[in-house]
């Protein structure tokens, strides 16, 4: 249950059919989705996870999964739940602001909500807090009025990866940077000759195009949760001119067929908490999806018992690599 919602709900006036909600957030407190049903509130998220919760529990026509489209917001309220990433909350305020004159801004205070205000000093005219509970706050925020189109290309970062350019939008993990498990794994494994290959949460598509520039002929598939995600593969694969077939999926869900190789730099954080359950279900589940002699490869923290989980899996499971606080982990063989 999410205390964001419990703080909104005292706030019915911010809740009509005029509002829009953008933001990641899966759990719903009691009557949450009741709610918004009757009132016709229109959620933007580029979550995966909660489109589909609320998809589950409330009218999907109001729902809305990807990269938030600001144009369609003129002379709308608009509500955004703070995101764990400080910069990707100001990107979305900074682009709110060629739109709306005004915007509030909710989440958890141990996630930043008590510093909003300070957050977007330099986005807002005014920035207030309209109330706190729950361990929430709530603010009012009048925007700085920006000029030029609304497009999310330019919050875009750039970075270097073997010979490769990639880009990210704000929210990607690694956003404007090479991760380091990442860049252990590519340093460390060839790309496969041939086959299929699957990069699961791919991010900006960093492990898969890689793997694609090395062996042409590999056939490509990445997926993630996150629509930033999404489209920073979409663009760097169009922009490199490496074909990939790219959708999102929660993990596995809505993977078909079978691949010789699965490549995953796994999440273990959802917000402040540690959340192990892709990983979990990624080697309980990774046997439908790979051939007889395919092979699951895991890029993990050090401290992670990854391979623990693999070998209740996988007859062959192998750490690779192990250095710099990670491990590269090798699973085959599924039981």
């Amino acid at each position: 249950m999410s205390n964001v919602y419990e703080i909104l709900q005292r706030h019915p006036m911010l809740l009509t059919a005029n509002s829009t909600i953008i933001g990641s957030e899966a759990r719903f407190p009691q009557g949450w989705s009741d709610l918004i049903n009757a009132q016709g509130v229109h959620i933007a998220t580029p979550d995966l996870l909660t489109a589909e919760a609320y998809r589950a529990n409330a009218d999907a026509q109001n729902v809305t999964f990807g990269v938030p489209d600001v144009a369609e917001l003129h002379g709308r309220v608009v509500i955004v739940l703070w995101p764990k990433a400080k910069a990707a909350g100001q990107a979305i305020v900074s682009m709110l602001s060629q739109v709306v004159d005004r915007c509030y801004v909710v989440a958890p205070n141990d996630a930043g909500g008590k510093s909003i205000g300070s957050a977007v000093k330099d986005l807002a005219t005014e920035a207030g807090k309209m109330d706190s509970a729950r361990h929430c706050s709530l603010w009012n925020v009048q925007l700085k009025k920006t000029d030029g189109p609304a497009n999310w290309l330019r919050m875009a970062r750039s970075f270097q990866a073997e010979s490769l350019s990639f880009m990210t939008l704000p929210g990607v993990f690694g956003h404007g940077k090479l991760d380091r498990g990442t860049a252990l794994l590519l340093e460390h494994v060839p790309a496969p000759a041939h086959g299929k290959l699957l990069d699961l949460g791919c991010g900006a598509g960093v492990i898969g195009l890689t793997m694609k520039s090395r062996v042409p002929a590999l056939d490509v598939t990445m997926t993630d949760v996150d629509a930033f995600a999404i489209r920073s593969a979409e663009l760097n694969s169009a922009r490199l001119g490496l074909s990939a077939d790219i959708f999102a999926s929660n993990g596995l869900a809505s993977i078909e067929g079978r691949y010789d190789y699965i490549f995953s730099n796994p999440p273990f954080h959802q917000g402040k908490r540690t959340d192990y359950e892709f990983a979990a279900t990624l080697f309980r589940d990774a046997k439908k999806h790979l051939t007889r002699d395919g092979q699951l490869w895991i890029v993990a923290n050090r401290h992670l018992a990854y391979e623990e989980w693999a070998a209740e899996a996988f007859r062959s499971t192998e750490v690779m690599v192990q250095t710099e606080g990670f491990k590269i982990i090798c699973a085959s063989d599924p039981k």
